[in-house]
């Protein structure tokens, strides 16, 4: 059975690696970017390798993206197995000139967008493994994957807002390990 994967910030660098590394593994991919065009783009030449895709445009940061991605993939090939909360940018400012629009932009794209996300997933992910185990199968095995970074566990120069935001993802990967690892 082919497995399904969302990865946000899909359309180049570290996203797009993740998409052709899980369409080697036979996984139908929903690809979201916040270019419309971008994300089409890469759809399109993952396609044309014969990979089931799906691109999904739009902002991680916005409320209401969280819940429509989720049905979006749903809607395409079912339960996701896989999330790769990747989606990130830099809006970099050293601290004493840092605005509170550069903030909360940062921790809105790298912290909440993948909070809001594995939310929305959760009745979905949490469901389908108490079937499983209901049924007397081992669950499938499902995976989450929040890219961070070593600014989150070291600083750096003018990135407050990007540290504090990949040390949050940290707390916040570790926290669902242990409340859904089990």
């Amino acid at each position: 059975m082919s497995r399904v994967a969302i990865v946000t910030g899909g359309a180049r660098g570290i996203g797009l690696a993740a998409c052709r590394a899980l369409a080697k593994q036979n996984t139908s991919l929903v690809l979201n970017d916040i270019d419309p065009r971008a994300a089409q783009d890469a759809a399109n030449t993952l396609a044309a390798q014969g990979v089931r895709v799906t691109p999904f445009a739009g902002s991680v940061a916005d409320p209401a993206f969280a819940d429509a991605l989720i049905a979006a993939a749903i809607d395409a090939y079912g339960t996701p197995d896989i999330i790769v909360n990747n989606a990130g940018f830099l809006w970099d400012g050293m601290l004493h000139k840092m605005t509170d629009e550069q903030w909360d932009s940062i921790l809105a794209c790298h912290l909440t967008a993948p909070f809001r996300i594995v939310r929305a997933a959760a009745p979905h992910l949490r469901e389908a493994a108490k079937r499983e185990a209901a049924a007397g199968t081992p669950p499938r095995d499902r995976a989450i994957v929040n890219v961070s970074s070593t600014t989150g566990l070291h600083g750096n120069l003018g990135q407050a807002n990007y540290a504090a935001a990949k040390a949050g993802i940290i707390g916040l990967t570790k926290t669902l390990a242990r409340e859904w690892g089990p």
